[in-house]
């Protein structure tokens, strides 16, 4: 039975019914994180319960109460059912992840770009991931190939889970953790491939991802939150911005997916040269 028309069934004498109930989840490890639109919140705690009869695999339930916050990505999300203990592994395409959800952003909504991305590097290039969290594209890439990744959080918390995350996927030959501001710590010269998986005002960072490249130049994985009507604008500002390095960049835009009402995830695939 679909999860929509299970809470249905178990609720539709607690709930009103002209009250939309989610269709779905997303499920991180044990947890799953659960949208719910603001009149049935106050329903939270009966929906969380009703989540973890529905999927054997849910042990704590959490909803979302605000948008992620800052530099360091935090969630807004607040328990109401289940395990209190929200520390997880999480196993995607066989990279295993361990995070607390209700305070890291991990976003399943991105998995295909992960997969794409560690497709697209090739074996012997140097990779730095400016915004790595907890390593969700750094991990995908250095299982892929056989690569040099430097990959720089900011956060703590998630640095802290990054580290065991590449001893987990017994990944240290391959990829090296530095904690800081990717503004202040980023090598210089020396990747191949640069990944900027960060969704606000992400362009301001571009001449640091440039200054990292080698001589040669190199590719770019600029993500960012916006409309669809400043694509072309913000393609023009790429463009001025290599320029003033001395670069030439060629663009390609992809649609990763809804970031809310009017805004997209795009990814900017730059070739700099």
């Amino acid at each position: 039975m679909k999860y929509r028309n299970f809470l249905k069934s178990r609720l539709s004498d607690d709930i009103p019914d002209n009250l939309l109930l989610p269709s779905g989840f997303h499920l991180v490890g044990h947890v799953a994180l659960v949208h719910l639109d603001f009149e049935l919140m106050k329903y939270a705690h009966r929906i969380g319960n009703t989540t973890l009869e529905y999927d054997s695999r849910v042990k704590s339930v959490v909803v979302k109460t605000g948008p992620t916050k800052g530099r360091t990505r935090q969630p807004s999300y607040s328990l109401v059912a289940g395990d209190s203990n929200t520390v997880t592994t999480h196993i995607e395409s066989g990279v295993k992840f361990k995070l607390d959800p209700l305070r890291l952003t991990f976003s399943g909504g991105n998995k295909g770009e992960r997969i794409r991305v560690s497709h697209l590097t090739k074996h012997g290039e140097n990779v730095v991931d400016m915004f790595s969290c907890v390593g969700q594209f750094t991990l995908h890439i250095a299982k892929a190939a056989n690569v040099e990744v430097t990959a720089i959080e900011i956060n703590p918390e998630a640095f802290e889970f990054l580290v065991e995350n590449i001893n987990l996927n017994e990944l240290n030959d391959r990829v090296t953790a530095v904690l800081g501001d990717c503004r202040k710590v980023h090598p210089r010269g020396v990747a191949n491939r640069v990944i900027m998986g960060y969704l606000h005002d992400t362009i301001s960072y571009l001449p640091t991802a440039i200054e990292t490249l080698v001589d040669e130049g190199g590719v770019i994985h600029m993500h960012l939150s916006i409309p669809e009507s400043e694509v072309k604008r913000i393609i023009k500002r790429i463009n001025q911005i290599c320029r003033g390095y001395g670069f030439q960049s060629t663009t390609e835009v992809f649609n990763v997916k809804k970031y809310s009402p009017g805004i997209e995830h795009f990814v900017f695939d730059i070739l700099v040269k």
